[in-house]
C-alpha cells in the first residue's frame, strides 16, 4: 500500500525547510533512527546535487510503500553521463568533491538513476 507524502520543488534557499519537511514526513511514515538520519543525509545530498549540477533547482518526492520510504529527487540539468557507474567508486580524500552519490549508495537499500540530457532522476529506498 502506498502512503502519499511530500511532493515539492526547491531552490537553494529552501534546503533547511526541505530537510525539516523530509524529517517530519518520514517520521510520520514510521521511519526512525538510524534510517531517519540516513534519509536526511541522502535527501540533503541529492537536493544539493540538483542545485549544484542540475540547473539550480529541483523537485523532491517522498512516499511510503511496501515497508519502505522512497525519496526521489529530479532536476533539469544536463543529466549524468554514466548513471550505471555514478557513485560506485569511493573518491580519494585528496580529491575535491565527488563523494555525494557514493555516500547516497552506502546509506540506502536501493538506488536508481535515470534520465538523460534533460535532467536526472535519482530514486532511493530505505527500509522501515
Amino acid at each position: 500500500m502506498t502512503q502519499p507524502g511530500l511532493d515539492t520543488s526547491f531552490v537553494t534557499e529552501d534546503l533547511y525547510t526541505l530537510r525539516a519537511s523530509v524529517a517530519a514526513h518520514a517520521a510520520e511514515f514510521g521511519l526512525a533512527d538510524p534510517g531517519l538520519s540516513r534519509l536526511l543525509v541522502v535527501a540533503t545530498e541529492l537536493a544539493t546535487n540538483a542545485i549544484r549540477h542540475g540547473g539550480g533547482s529541483g523537485r523532491l518526492r517522498l512516499w511510503r510503500a511496501d515497508g519502505a520510504v522512497y525519496c526521489e529527487v529530479s532536476d533539469e540539468g544536463t543529466g549524468i553521463a554514466d548513471p550505471g557507474t555514478a557513485g560506485t567508486q569511493r573518491v580519494p580524500l585528496s580529491e575535491q568533491g565527488g563523494r555525494g552519490l557514493w555516500v547516497v549508495r552506502q546509506f540506502t537499500d536501493e538506488f536508481d538513476i535515470s534520465g538523460g540530457p534533460s535532467g536526472a532522476v535519482v530514486t532511493v529506498k530505505i527500509l522501515i
